[in-house]
Formats: C-alpha cells, structure tokens, sequence
C-alpha cells in the first residue's frame, strides 16, 4: 500500500499542471512527515482540505492538490504501520468488529462495482489528465472520496489504539482550523464583491470551493459537517483569550452560513446544533447532571467571565442572523420557497426517470454519470455549453492542438451562461485587447470578456460580443477591443480577482478556438497557455445562473441513480451504524461523540434538498467522520 500509494502520488505531482518540481518535492516532505510523526495527519488533512484545490489555475477536474496530499498521507502511514510490523513481530491491528467489516466491504464491493458501471456507461475507460463531466474518468473522480476514506481504516486504527484521546483532539482542531479558512476566504470574498453588509445584492457566497463552478452544495455541506465543532472550540476554551478567538470564529461561521443565503444550510446547522445540545446533556445525567450544572453555576455563572462573555456571544449572533435575514435578498429567498419547491421536484422525478430495469434500480447508472445521462435524456435538462480541447494534424504535418467551445443545442436563453475562462493576475484597468484564431461551419455568436469575478457572479465588465461566419480559408484570425467599465485598480481584494472569459451564445453554435491573447493597456500579455499546447492548463470551464443538469440537489436520490438502491442500504447501514454507536451505549460518553453525531446529522439534514458526493473533497470529509465513529467508539463497550 505504500508503494502503490507513493507511486500514485508521485506520477500526480509530477503531471501537476503547474508546478511539478514543488509539488514532487512537497509531496516528498509529507510523506517523511507522515512516517516520522504518528497522528500529524489527522490535524493536516481536515485543516488543508478547504483550500487544496486550485482548478481555476490548473485546469484540473479529476484530479486536484488534495490528493496529492491524501496520498502521501497512505504512503508515509502505511510505511510507519509497516516498520511497526517489523520492529515488533507480535504488534498488529485488532480485528475490526463484525457489523463495521461487513459494512466496509460492501461499501467498497457497491463503491467499485458503480465505478465499473461509469466507466462502462462511459463507453470504456480513457485517460485524459484534463477530463470533464462526461468523461468516464469522473466516475473515478465520485469513487475517490470513497476510496481514500477506505484506504484509511487501518492508519486510524493504529492512531486511536496508540493515543484515542490525543487523535480525537487532533481531528476537531484540524476541523476548526478548516472552518477557519473556509470562514476568512467568505469575508474576503464578500468584501471584494457586494459587501460585508450588503444583503440586498444577489450574491451566494463560495469561499474556496472552486466545484462550484457548475453549481452544487459544496459550502453548503462543508459548513452542516463543521458547524458543530465551532462548539467544541467554545467548550474546550479554558482561559478567557483562547474563549475569545473561538467566539470570534462562532460570528464569523454565522456570518457565512448566512450569506450562503441557503435554506438548506440553516435548516441543517440549526438542525445540528439543537442536537448537539441535546447530546451534550445526555451525556450528564440525573445526578451527575444536577451536579454538573451546579458547579458550572457556581463557577461560571453569569457573575464570571464566561457566563457574562457567552451571554454576549448569544445576543451578537442573534442580532448578526436578524441583520442578515432582514436583508430583501433572504426575503425573495424565503418567499419563493413554494415554487422552488415544486420546481426541485420536478428535478427529482427527471432523475430518478434516467433508472431503466431492474439492473439499474439495484446497482445504479454508474458513478459520475448522472450529469451526462440528465443532459442527453431529460427535455430541457441539456447542458448550457460544453469545452473540448482536440489536437489535428496541422502545415507539414506538426501537431495542432485548439478548443471547441460549444453553446447550448436547442435552448437560446442559455446561451453565453458556459464559457472556458482563465484567471487573470496582472492588473490594468484597461483598455484591452483580444487577439484569437477561429473556426466555425456554421454561424456562431462568440463572446469575450474581462469580469470582475470570484465564481459565480460578475462584477465589473469589459466585454466584446462578434458572429462568426464560415469562411473559405477555414481560419480566421480576429482581433477585438473589449469596452465596457474600467476595472479597479489593483488593490488588497481585486489583484487575483479577474477572469477572461470566452463563450458561445447562439443555440447549436460552435467555434473551435486556438492563439489566444489578452493584451493589456501596456501592451503585456495576460494570458497562459493561449495555444492549449500544455493541455488545458490554465483554463476553467465555468457556468453562470443555470446548473440543473450537474446535480439532482439530493444526496439519497444522487446515491440511488448512480450507486443503486444496493449502494443507498449500504450507506445508510453504515451511517445508522455510526450514529447509532456515537448516541447510544458507553460510546455516547466519549468527548467527541456529541460532536461528530452533530455533524454527520447535519449533513444528512442537508442531503435531504443538496448533493454531496460529486464534491470529492467534502464527500470524503463525510465518509472519513462516519468511519472515525465507529472506530473511536470500538473498544468501548
């Protein structure tokens, strides 16, 4: 396993759009850090895992940094859990619990039969380091999350027989320190955008999850798993300094939960945390608890410290959630509930219409594979665009390597809505100019523009809009000024900020695209990779407004058309399992076990109206937490 582990990710980082030198040699570290210092990873991976991804620079889909980082955890703890072998021959792993073997190697039979299945569907398996959606490598993109999390029973196992406690701590700091950076890149986000205390403006926060691209739940679901350990934070705050910068995080994720301006977030974190105030009584009962909140009285009521502080951080956050709420866009939100209603239930009998016999029923279409089958079968699901990069034979014979970019195929008013975009770092307010080869075979509207924009939602514009007609010398070379407002100067919020843009919007249109330049006021180049010789690197694929074929917006019916009603048993066993041994028993007394039932609760909360296993990063988070339950709590009883 460590080999394979470690060969894995040093073929990953080595093909790193990017930065292959850096990330071999940090994908190097890790693993000696990993050998050397037993349990360091459970603080890592959940304190990286929101900000591991950097797609809009890369290019990549399938694959991202997290992996690489993942990867290196395996090969450097299966090195350790090997030496430990050799250097005891008597040491080993305990044998897992009946139930918990059981469930795991039908969670990884289901897992591996839907990834045949996708690729299948797919139409064999391909390689390409840059593929999309609807290639059959996103099924192996879904399946990872799961396989990582597999991959890891046995490095926990060794950590929690070595030091429970010491681990459990380790994974709710590394959670804190996640929610942390996913809570400042929200207020970045928003200062840079509409405003920290605008909450009229049509602006859904993103923070780092750069999946979002095509829509989805991914800050949605990060913040119902994290949200209860905000608590945990509060509790295990002993000195009033320590008390205050936990607070602090406690306004600052409600300042995020609330500006996602999602329904399902509120319902899932405040589902969760009523729960978790639930199980933390429950854990002191009858005289225990008598005596428990006497002494609390006695020593921290509301004449000390923490009684006055946390009486303030109750009335901050209730007013910080009226302030929000009292904003027209949460009104248009929560007054439009009845039709967004019906509409997501129109989704979801349009997904669950994709199942055909018996086979699929039980076993699913195959992982990664709703997005393709919703687009080509249900009417009026079709995607908004797609990108494909191609490589011909050019003048004597040299390769030629150009981007289709597609618009819609029947519906207009998705034109322009998908568009191949690059991140634009050097600043210039203008104006500017592009430069690009095109080829067309019929009529095509081609869209170009410099926003402005985080992810979703454009700020300022410059743009240029041109229909393309074929032509007898097939290429076309074009160049275009962009008009429009002036963009900001370079400042703290805006210098990483912008993003070129290229889009079809014409129904049925298509161009094929190659030698692009952005040419600045200073006659600089802005542009990478305006050849597509490296591939996509550099290049992002983004869509706007409209993303109802990427995701059926529930995680038990996303399971169920993908995985099969086979694969929905298995993983709710697995999660009654867990909840079950955290809530009940003496595993309910553990310190962590409130917690983590709150936080897999809330994410099952959210999955009742959002996806969550086509995140690959939050899917494993929700994976890797069901499997530390039931392993915390194993030897227990």
């Amino acid at each position: 396993m460590a080999l394979i582990s470690g060969a894995a990710g040093v073929v990953l980082a080595w093909h790193h759009p990017l930065w292959p030198g850096a990330a071999l040699a940090i994908f190097a570290l890790w693993c000696f850090v990993v050998a050397c210092r037993p349990g360091v990873w459970l603080l890592v991976v959940p304190a990286c895992l929101p900000f591991l991804n950097f797609s809009p620079w890369t290019g990549w889909l399938v694959f991202e940094e997290f992996d690489i980082l993942l990867l290196g955890t395996l090969a450097g703890g299966y090195v350790r859990l090997a030496w430990s072998f050799y250097a005891d021959a008597t040491s080993g792993l305990k044998r897992l619990p009946p139930a918990f073997l059981g469930i795991t190697v039908l969670l990884a039979a289901s897992g591996l039969l839907a990834l045949l299945r996708g690729f299948a569907d797919a139409g064999g398996f391909s390689f390409d380091w840059f593929a999309g959606y609807t290639d059959p490598l996103n099924s192996l993109r879904v399946f990872k999350s799961l396989g990582f999390a597999l991959m890891l029973i046995p490095l926990l196992q060794q950590e929690l027989a070595r030091a429970r406690v010491l681990a459990g701590q380790r994974l709710a700091t590394g959670m804190v320190l996640g929610l942390t950076v996913v809570a400042l890149a929200v207020v970045w986000e928003r200062a840079a955008f509409p405003g920290l205390f605008d909450f009229s403006e049509h602006y859904r926060t993103v923070a780092l999850f750069w999946e979002m691209h095509v829509g989805g739940a991914a800050i949605d679901a990060y913040l119902a798993l994290t949200s209860p350990f905000v608590v945990w934070a509060l509790v295990a705050a002993r000195r009033p300094l320590p008390w205050a910068g936990a607070a602090a995080l406690a306004l600052v994720v409600a300042y995020a939960c609330s500006t996602t301006f999602s329904r399902g977030v509120y319902f899932a974190v405040a589902g969760s945390l009523v729960l978790l105030g639930l199980l933390l009584r429950a854990q002191r009962s009858g005289f225990e608890l008598r005596v428990f909140l006497t002494s609390a009285w006695r020593r921290h009521g509301l004449g000390s410290w923490r009684g006055k502080a946390g009486l303030l951080l109750a009335l901050a956050l209730a007013a910080e959630v009226l302030a929000v709420g009292g904003g027209s866009f949460m009104s248009q939100r929560l007054s439009s509930t009845d039709r967004d209603l019906t509409g997501r239930l129109a989704h979801w009998r349009h997904g669950l219409g994709l199942l055909e016999g018996p086979a699929q029923w039980w076993l699913g279409k195959g992982l990664g594979r709703l997005p393709a089958n919703y687009a080509a079968r249900v009417p009026n699901g079709e995607f908004s665009g797609s990108v494909k990069r191609h490589e011909e034979l050019g003048p004597g014979e040299r390769p030629h390597d150009f981007v289709t970019v597609r618009g819609p195929a029947t519906r207009p008013e998705l034109g322009g809505l998908y568009a191949l975009t690059q991140r634009v770092s050097a600043a210039s307010s203008g104006p500017h100019w592009v430069g690009l080869e095109v080829r067309v075979t019929h009529e095509a509207d081609l869209h170009l523009e410099l926003c402005e924009r985080h992810l979703l939602y454009d700020g300022r514009c410059q743009a240029a809009y041109v229909r393309v007609s074929p032509d007898a010398t097939e290429w076309q070379a074009l160049t275009l000024p962009l008009q429009g407002s002036t963009l900001t100067a370079k400042t703290w919020n805006a210098s990483r900020l912008r993003l070129f843009s290229l889009s079809v919007g014409n129904a049925g249109g298509a161009v094929d695209v190659d030698n692009v330049h952005l040419i600045g006021s200073l006659g600089k180049e802005l542009l990478e990779n305006g050849s597509f010789t490296q591939g996509m690197a550099h290049w992002f694929p983004a869509a706007q407004a409209y993303f109802l074929p990427w995701h059926l917006d529930n995680l038990f019916l996303e399971v169920l058309v993908e995985r099969g009603l086979a694969g929905l048993l298995i993983l709710a066993a697995l999660l009654v399992y867990a909840v079950g041994r955290l809530t009940t028993g003496r595993g309910r007394l553990l310190p962590l076990s409130p917690y983590l039932a709150a936080s897999l609760c809330g994410a099952l909360l959210l999955g009742a109206v959002s996806s969550l296993m086509d995140v690959p990063r939050v899917a494993f988070l929700f994976f890797l937490m069901a499997i530390y339950a039931i392993q915390t709590t194993q030897d227990v009883e």
